[in-house]
């Protein structure tokens, strides 16, 4: 997989998958998955990361935050989604999302959450999310959450 030439117009998460992806998979940090064209396996049309954290209740909305205790409870991260330019705007975001999504779902089986968390990057990417029911948390327009009852149905 060619890494080197992936650019998604951001250069945090053009480094990441450059630099620090490895080291989060060998340290169990991070999973990554990546999608590539079926007639070109080596080149990187995008990538999306999943890591486990929590979240304290106080911040979620209080619709959802008042069916749970007051404290911390689980959740599944979305660290990273980014498409390489050459793939933008074909749809391969929203792709990357709902695998992101069916893999947490299926991992609810074994590993509680109540949601999957995003920290957008800007608001180009946060109205992205919000397109696919992710709610704002705590007044921060750039951290999301999507509720296990909207991709556990």
């Amino acid at each position: 997989m060619d890494a080197k030439r992936f650019n998604c117009g951001q250069s945090a998460l053009n480094d990441y998958i450059r630099r620090y992806a490895l080291q989060d998979i060998r340290r169990d940090l991070a999973r990554v998955f990546i999608a590539s064209p079926a007639d070109d396996l080596n080149c990187l049309a995008g990538f999306f990361t999943l890591s486990a954290g929590s979240i304290n209740c106080s911040a979620l909305p209080e619709k959802l935050a008042r069916k749970l205790p007051c404290y911390p409870v689980p959740v599944a991260l979305i660290g990273r989604l980014a498409v390489n330019q050459a793939f933008q705007g074909k749809g391969l975001g929203s792709i990357l999302l709902a695998d992101a999504c069916q893999k947490v779902k299926q991992a609810r089986d074994t590993l509680a959450v109540v949601g999957i968390i995003v920290d957008a990057k800007d608001d180009s990417a946060a109205e992205f999310y919000r397109h696919f029911g992710f709610i704002e948390l705590s007044g921060r327009s750039d951290r999301l959450l999507l509720p296990a009852t909207a991709f556990c149905r």
